[in-house]
């Protein structure tokens, strides 16, 4: 009997396990396609609003032209004006560029673009990038969708019209307008420039066969956009008779559902009061059926019933009790997975029947962030929340997840013997970790840096697997490369790591970091309007170091704000001697994300300032522009508060991002830096010379300082001056250069250098 009860026993553990095991794969199969079919609808609807977003800003950006405030402030009645009579030979050809710079912006997506008066009659407009004769013009427009809704709008606000079919080229567009700002008072007019729904249509498209994306009108729910159908001139707007999909206008953001062997996911496209259409995304992916196509099909839940009848014929209660015991013992309290002990066991075990497997160790990179913002509770909802996820996407049943402690775990997984087993599996465990996480009603998101091992070329035993699983992990977060597979250099690089780590705070203490100076002028006086802080490091053996070669690392290793703290008072004690000379410069220092993510920073400029009795305007904090969108809540709050003290703020290394230029309204900047990429390519490349003058005639509109990087030549500084920039920076004016040996009289103009 006994023998008859261990043989029932495993009989049905089988059978249950089976069970199981084809459920949980089938599972985790719907799972993973759900994953998929969710990244997939949540990537298409944010092409969708970026590129709806990328109008509104680019039509917002386009009614702050002077073109346009000159075609009002110029004499003579708007009839004179058009035709040339009057305001000067240059006045409509601006305002002919000013339109034809849309098409530049937006290539074969745009129908027409018009500068349209309050009376409904236009001023101009052009088709593509031909410009319409006067005797051409409509003289009433007043019909169109968005004419009166755009006028009813405050300034830097932008109506999106409903879907309609061009009077210009016969095309379905959508129509984008904002008034026109000339000065205090009612706006004389609008700007309109109409985007076609083609275009839309190519914005989300996706490669993947698999997938197909349509865009669903809310009110009624019609197909307006197919992705597999292009929307024809002359044809009817999308499928206006398939109502197929009207369930999805009534459906809640990311919703799915599944449809005949179809499973669909619905994201909700941005909606307000500016924008007239209400559509939702709805992307769409084959799925398979049958006797195993999930977890409650009709194969995994009678060979589970198998299996559950053995058991309950069997002396179950004992035996569970004993197993229960043993998990237990070697599993992690928190998350459930197995702990250290059980991850050492589980390797063991594999080793010695197992010629190949992977050691896969990573932890958390921003999970230190969580715990200090939200509190160790939060924390410890992420880590279940992940663990959970990491538990459902390992490849076999008989792989090891464990928790080591901490933010730290470690998967063992069999058979895994080449780079690329490796990085299907790192892929899978890295989206698993940073999808978001809802956290105290706060979205959280961290990532993962990963290590990897493989046996038997990186070791044969456990331990040395681990050991250099670690230095791994810490190679991919030196380089914020994600993963990386162990390598025998690694051991040597992470000696120079060490090194590199004790010579920093050696120099830190020991006096070794130096500061020089790069000044920026005038574009229209060139006299010195302030000076760039930038750090240097006379290393005792390698001689002097530029930024770039220890900077980064000191961001990785905890140290830059050592280094700032160093370098502000370095240049705050270079401005007390200054001052002592009778000048009176400002000084910016860079700061990276670290420092303006302490909430102490602020107090600590105030006692540096206050400990050499200087007032704060001598002072500039300069940040990039990803340094300030890494964490708004705090940087704002530290911005805020060095504002108020009197410290200006600039933003550096500025780029062609039309959103983050309206984005920086909520901030105290006060100058604003353009990115040298943009500025080097000002005589040759048009479309940066419409992204520079827009960038400048924005920054004016928000009363920010617009200084201009890189400018390397005599023509270049001489654009600058005709865009009306206002401040520049560069080789061509003054190289970084020690304190002593910059010439504050110095006047750079723009066709030549005097002293």
């Amino acid at each position: 009997m006994q023998r008859f009860r261990a043989a029932l026993l495993a009989l049905g553990l089988v059978a249950l396990l089976a069970g199981l095991a084809a459920g949980v794969l089938a599972s985790r199969s719907a799972t993973n396609l759900d994953h998929d079919l969710g990244l997939a609808g949540a990537s298409r609807v944010t092409a969708l609003d970026d590129y709806a977003e990328r109008a509104r800003a680019v039509t917002l950006l386009a009614s702050h032209s002077a073109a346009f405030a000159n075609f009002y402030q110029a004499p003579g009645s708007r009839e004179q004006r058009i035709e040339g009579r009057t305001g000067g030979e240059q006045l409509m050809p601006r305002v002919d560029t000013a339109l034809t710079d849309l098409e530049t912006l937006f290539p074969d997506s745009v129908a027409s673009a018009s500068f349209i008066d309050r009376s409904g009659a236009e001023n101009a407009r052009v088709v593509g990038n031909s410009v319409i004769p006067p005797d051409e013009l409509a003289q009433n427009r007043r019909h169109e969708l968005f004419f009166h809704r755009a006028f009813q709008l405050p300034y830097d606000k932008v109506y999106q019209s409903a879907p309609y079919r061009s009077e210009s080229t016969g095309d379905w567009v959508v129509a984008n307008a904002a008034k026109v700002t000339v000065g205090p008072g009612v706006s004389p007019a609008i700007v309109s420039f109409e985007v076609t729904l083609e275009s839309f249509r190519l914005a989300f498209y996706s490669e993947n066969p698999d997938y197909r994306i349509r865009v669903v009108n809310v009110d009624d729910g019609s197909i307006v956009i197919d992705s597999t159908h292009p929307q024809d001139v002359g044809a009817v707007l999308g499928e206006p008779h398939d109502r197929s999909l009207a369930w999805a206008a009534r459906a809640g953001d990311g919703a799915m559902r599944t449809v005949g062997n179809e499973r669909y996911v619905v994201r909700q496209a941005v909606s307000d009061n500016n924008v007239a259409t209400r559509w939702a995304v709805v992307v769409s992916t084959p799925v398979s059926a049958g006797v195993w196509s999930g977890p409650f099909a009709p194969g995994p839940v009678a060979l589970a019933a198998v299996g559950i009848l053995m058991l309950i014929l069997s002396f179950l209660g004992y035996v569970a009790q004993g197993r229960s015991m043993h998990r237990v013992a070697r599993r992690d309290e928190l998350t459930g997975l197995h702990n250290r002990l059980a991850a050492r066991e589980g390797a063991e075990t594999l080793l010695a029947h197992e010629r190949a497997l992977a050691v896969i160790l990573f932890d958390l990179d921003r999970f230190k962030h969580v715990n200090d913002s939200l509190g160790h509770h939060a924390g410890d909802q992420l880590l279940v929340v992940i663990a959970q996820r990491l538990a459902e996407v390992v490849r076999e049943p008989e792989d090891v997840v464990a928790r080591l402690g901490g933010d730290e775990f470690v998967v063992i997984a069999r058979g895994v013997h080449d780079e690329e087993a490796v990085a299907v599996l790192c892929e899978r465990l890295t989206r698993a970790i940073v999808a978001p996480v809802m956290v105290d009603g706060v979205e959280v998101s961290v990532g993962a840096s990963i290590g990897i091992a493989l046996a038997p070329e990186h070791g044969a035993d456990y331990g040395t697997l681990l050991q250099r699983a670690d230095i791994a992990m810490y190679d991919a977060k030196g380089r914020r490369a994600g993963w990386q597979i162990y390598r025998d250099e690694f051991a040597v690089s992470d000696r120079a790591g060490l090194l590199m780590d004790a010579d920093l705070r050696r120099a830190v203490t020991d006096g070794e970091l130096a500061v020089h100076f790069q000044p920026s002028y005038e574009v229209n006086g060139g006299a010195m309007t302030r000076a760039e802080a930038l750090v240097r490091w006379h290393h005792p053996q390698r001689g002097m170091l530029m930024p770039g070669h220890f900077i980064p690392f000191a961001e990785t290793n905890g140290s830059i704000k050592a280094v700032t703290r160093v370098v502000l008072g370095l240049v705050l004690d270079q401005v007390v001697e200054w001052r002592s000379q009778g000048v009176d410069v400002p000084v910016a220092v860079n700061v990276s994300a670290h420092d303006i993510n302490d909430s102490g920073f602020a107090d600590l400029v105030a006692g540096l300032l206050a400990a050499r009795d200087l007032p704060p305007s001598v002072l500039v904090i300069e940040l990039t522009e990803t340094a300030l969108l890494a964490d708004t809540g705090v940087a704002s709050g530290t911005l805020w508060a060095l504002s108020r003290l009197g410290v200006a703020i600039a933003v550096d290394d500025f780029g062609a991002g039309y959103a983050s230029l309206l984005y920086l309204r909520q901030f105290p900047v006060s100058v604003l830096k353009l990115d040298r990429s943009l500025v080097q390519g000002l005589v040759t490349d048009p479309t940066d010379a419409a992204l520079v003058r827009w960038t400048i005639e924005m920054a004016h509109a928000l009363k920010v300082t617009c200084v201009a990087e890189g400018v390397e030549d005599a023509q270049t500084l001489a654009a600058l001056l005709a865009l009306g920039c206002d401040e520049a920076q560069g080789f061509f004016m003054h190289v970084p250069v020690p304190a002593d040996q910059i010439n504050v009289a110095k006047v750079v103009l723009a066709a030549t250098t005097s002293s």
